[in-house]
């Protein structure tokens, strides 16, 4: 499983490749960083970590011109998104990108808010990315900011990773939620 991860790249670093003209990036490799489980959390009574999958869909829509000079090109995208599986929900985003002169360098950071049920529980909650590329080599972090999560999801913790095979986007969520009331 974890190989699958780091051999896909994330649906924003492709963009971020698209956008900048930085070629074909499937050949890169993304290193996400994976929650750790609490120890003996079940034990303590503490929020077990739990994992949804499933596949998404997602439109990534440029802001304006964008702005070229000195050596970086800096872009701003709009997020329209569809999950399916586990997480059954849509998600809206803004995303700010840097290009380099150099090819295969690029970053990005985006905020997109999900809305919709994971794993059966509703509400909506809010997904940090930060995600950089050094010369091909990927590197993203996607995780729930602290206190976003509201309804039935409320006191969500986690962190999602991308995985793009054979053109398919898809998404492996470990997660942690308070016990149900």
């Amino acid at each position: 499983m974890m190989k699958n991860r780091s051999c896909a790249a994330a649906i924003a670093i492709t963009a971020i490749c698209v956008s900048f003209g930085l070629g074909d990036c499937s050949s890169a490799r993304a290193q996400t960083q994976s929650p750790t489980p609490a120890p003996d959390a079940a034990a303590k009574g503490a929020p077990v970590t739990q994992h949804a999958n499933g596949t998404f869909d997602v439109k990534v829509i440029p802001q304006g011109e964008a702005d070229k000079a000195e050596g970086s090109t800096l872009g701003r995208m709009s997020l329209d998104k569809q999950y399916h599986g586990d997480l059954d929900a849509t998600a809206k985003g803004e995303m700010l990108t840097a290009g380099t002169d150099v090819k295969g360098s690029a970053g990005y950071v985006a905020i997109e808010r999900v809305s919709g049920t994971l794993h059966g529980r509703s509400g909506s909650f809010v997904l940090q990315h930060t995600g950089t590329m050094n010369r091909g080599a990927l590197q993203l972090s996607i995780t729930v900011v602290p206190d976003s999560g509201t309804g039935q999801l409320a006191g969500l913790a986690g962190k999602l990773a991308i995985v793009i095979e054979n053109g398919k986007h898809s998404y492996q969520f470990d997660y942690t939620l308070p016990a149900a009331p």
